[in-house]
């Protein structure tokens, strides 16, 4: 089954933001490492049931400006705009090139994929592969699907994981009976619960919803903390 693995939350400033947010809700929060390709580099906080939260900045704007990776865009486009806050999140998958099929077969418009890596402050190197279905930064996102090679993001010290998990996650939209039925067919999601303008589909790890408004709204369990965001 599909499943959540990290909300993306642009911000000018990723080694603030991080600590503000771990002292104010009692959160471990680590470095995560430079993306040498795109001029990025995040800090992340990790969840036991396989999710994390990336805060991710830019640290070279020439080079994240030129990059073709379409999160690499919409962060910069969100840093034009100064507008910080969540702007996307990943759908992890283990069947990628099912999933490139699936879209040719569908005429689904897409980019990539794309092949990504990240040096942890350790040393080690990351690996993966993100595949994103078009859509416009200025409206309702779709989520890119993300392939690992090996383990995947997980931290390297167990001290490092919050013993607390990703509950949900949101998109929210004008038409929200439209953008569920483009969600369902991109995704093979299959029929989802619902009730009045809100559907909902399970995922291996906690739950997505389409719902009526605006931004992406995630939630995890601790406090009942939510992030959200306008678009």
């Amino acid at each position: 089954m599909i499943a959540f693995d990290h909300l993306v939350i642009y911000s000018n400033d990723p080694v603030r933001h991080q600590e503000i947010f771990s002292s104010s809700h009692n959160q471990v929060g680590v470095p995560g490492g430079k993306h040498s390709l795109w001029g990025t580099f995040n800090h992340l906080a990790f969840y036991k049931n396989n999710a994390y939260i990336e805060w991710l900045g830019i640290e070279n704007d020439e080079q994240a400006e030129q990059s073709d990776n379409p999160l690499i865009q919409h962060a910069f486009h969100s840093k034009s705009k100064e507008q910080e806050g969540p702007i996307q999140f990943a759908l992890r998958i283990n069947n990628m090139d099912d999933y490139l099929n699936y879209f040719n077969e569908k005429g689904i418009e897409y980019d990539g994929p794309f092949p990504g890596q990240r040096t942890r402050p350790d040393g080690s190197v990351l690996e993966w592969k993100m595949l994103f279905p078009k859509y416009n930064f200025d409206a309702e996102p779709l989520p890119f699907l993300i392939e690992w090679n090996g383990e995947g993001n997980i931290p390297t010290d167990e001290a490092d994981l919050n013993p607390s998990e990703f509950n949900n996650v949101t998109i929210h939209s004008q038409n929200p009976e439209a953008f569920a039925s483009r969600m369902q067919e991109i995704y093979q999601l299959g029929d989802p619960m619902q009730s009045k303008s809100r559907y909902e589909w399970p995922l291996e790890n906690g739950k997505l919803f389409v719902s009526k408004g605006r931004g992406i709204e995630a939630r995890f369990k601790f406090n009942l903390i939510k992030f959200k965001s306008s678009y």
